[in-house]
């Protein structure tokens, strides 16, 4: 029985083994997910929508306790001044003083009243003395119940501290008022009692906090005393009897004052159940999705790996990087593609860069080689000179000859790779000794770090750097000259190099002209003369690569500065190709 199913499952084509992974992948994590969030819905919000009002109940209660504090500042500062003390204290002797003596008190709140904007909900200002009442406000109410013996002997019972009292409704003029009503013991620097303070204060000023705070619609407010009697509440629309509430209280404020709110959740639960229904319909789409996705998988991604395939056996045979076709489709695989030419183009870049490179070097020999005339015929024709120097006594034409010997023998003879830099330096004497014949007034001289002595560079590299030195900085000087030539070692991150300096200081060369050799150094120009320094040049990066090389540069008291560049390479074959 396995083995026939085996079979069948391997004879399916790759889209249908597609959908097979895709559409479990697909609907099972959705059905699952859509179970567990119909199974959560409602304590996740049951607890979303209880931090949300409790913390906005936090906030609320914040703004409610504020207020208390500052209307029991208030009522502290004006129970503490003494000039009220002291209006509170005089007993009227007649109407008129005592209409006098409210003048003054109402003289005195204004200069106590700040004008805050919670003090907007004061309503009228109630002193209650033993000589009559005084007040201070708009308001027509009369009295404000103060007259209460309960009212009395609980602010007594305070013993001057703030008492709050529960909401009460007063007729003033032909309207009704609902205020709140704190009142507080007076007593003068020697507590004597002087009579009872009460502020009453517009319900409003609790209810537009709960205006302010943004809780849900239909959310009803509770402001509770101690005991949980409710105070004042919120109007919200009204709710019908079937939906569902969570009540919260919060408290306590500093003077026991509690918060409550009751939010109907049938609000919550309508967006749960509108992103169930969305999930059902992003299942199905989803997998009829995962069946398009299956078809454009086929179609982007199967298709163009046999492309590829086939054009990577064709570069692997030696089909031309420009033959190999491209390719339409996913687009890592067109880059897999595009990559995989650009691969077979370096490579063929590479090869002829190597067999130019190759043709450049035999080139170089050829022409040294050119330049090399017969030795046995040169050889035996300077001894028959210097004999016949000998014989005539001319010791100076015996002096060049044999110079010029020892300049044909290092050339010609010996290993055609690199040699040590000190035989590089003793060549050089022979060669000025040759060229002080015709230049008779120029000094020369060397300074190469001991250390750098047993480093190797390519045979005659120098010569045509002196060659140019005499040739075009001191052949027109009315003055002695003198060439200088500096060896150092200098550490690279790519590691020891040397740096040799060959200077003058002869008529030296324009800055136009030197940026003009140094662009030909470098291959930005093709050379049209100076031949010699740039077969230098060509020498150096044929043996060591691009990075190494010659610079030109003015010297810092006239004369011109060459400065070669090359790697520091020691032992009897190092650096030979």
């Amino acid at each position: 029985m396995r083995t026939p199913l085996v079979q069948r499952l391997r004879n399916l084509r790759l889209p249908v083994k597609l959908m097979l992974v895709f559409l479990p992948l697909i609907i099972l994590p959705a059905l699952t997910g859509i179970y567990l969030l119909t199974q959560t819905a409602t304590s996740t919000g049951k607890e979303m929508a209880s931090d949300y009002a409790s913390d906005l109940m936090g906030l609320m209660m914040q703004k409610i306790d504020d207020r208390l504090l500052g209307y029991e500042q208030l009522s502290k500062q004006i129970i503490t001044d003494r000039e009220l003390h002291a209006l509170l204290r005089r007993e009227p002797e007649s109407s008129f003083e005592a209409f006098q003596i409210e003048s003054d008190i109402n003289t005195k709140m204004n200069k106590l009243w700040l004008g805050d904007d919670q003090h907007k909900y004061v309503t009228s200002i109630v002193f209650d003395t033993p000589w009559g009442i005084y007040s201070y406000g708009k308001s027509a109410v009369e009295d404000y119940g103060i007259a209460d013996p309960a009212y009395q002997a609980d602010i007594a019972a305070a013993r001057g501290g703030a008492v709050w009292f529960v909401p009460d409704t007063f007729v003033s003029g032909q309207r009704e008022v609902e205020v709140f009503r704190v009142g507080r013991l007076i007593r003068d620097e020697r507590f004597r009692e002087l009579g009872n303070l009460t502020i009453a204060i517009d319900s409003d000023a609790f209810r537009s906090i709960f205006e302010q705070t943004a809780l849900r619609d239909n959310v009803k407010l509770h402001l509770l005393t101690e005991d949980g009697e409710p105070m004042l509440g919120s109007q919200p629309a009204a709710l019908s009897g079937k939906e569902t509430l969570l009540s919260l209280t919060r408290g306590s404020m500093h003077n026991g004052w509690r918060l409550s709110a009751e939010l109907p959740l049938d609000e919550l639960y309508g967006p749960l159940r509108r992103m169930t229904q969305l999930a059902f319909v992003v299942v199905f789409a989803c997998v009829l999705l995962g069946l398009g996705v299956t078809q454009l998988l086929n179609i982007d991604v199967i298709i163009p790996i046999h492309r590829l395939m086939a054009n990577m056996k064709r570069g692997i045979k030696g089909t031309r990087p420009h033959e190999l076709r491209p390719i339409r489709g996913a687009i890592e695989i067109v880059e897999m593609n595009d990559t995989f030419i650009s691969v077979m183009y370096e490579i063929e870049q590479l090869i002829q860069q190597v067999v130019k490179e190759e043709a450049r070097k035999k080139e170089a020999e050829i022409r040294v080689l050119q330049n090399q005339l017969s030795p046995h015929f040169l050889y035996n024709t300077l001894n028959s000179i210097r004999w016949m120097a000998m014989i005539q006594k001319q010791q100076n034409i015996k002096d060049m000859i044999d110079a010029l010997i020892q300049l044909l023998t290092y050339a010609v003879r010996g290993p055609s790779g690199p040699v040590p830099l000190r035989e590089e330096v003793a060549i050089l004497h022979s060669y000025v000794n040759i060229q002080k014949v015709r230049f008779q007034h120029f000094g020369f001289a060397i300074d190469i770090a001991p250390e750098l002595e047993d480093a190797r560079i390519p045979k005659l590299l120098l010569q045509p750097l002196i060659e140019n030195a005499l040739l075009h900085g001191l052949s027109s000087l009315d003055r002695p000259g003198e060439i200088r030539i500096e060896g150092e070692a200098a550490g690279t991150p790519a590691g020891s190099e040397i740096r040799i300096r060959v200077s003058d200081n002869g008529v030296g060369i324009e800055a136009g002209m030197t940026a003009k050799l140094n662009r030909m150094l470098k291959g930005h120009e093709p050379p049209k003369d100076h031949f010699g320094l740039y077969s230098v040049q060509e020498r150096i990066q044929l043996h060591y690569g691009r990075q190494y090389g010659m610079t030109i540069e003015p010297g810092e008291q006239g004369g011109t500065v060459v400065t070669v560049r090359m790697p520091c390479r020691r032992g009897p074959r190092e650096g030979e190709d």
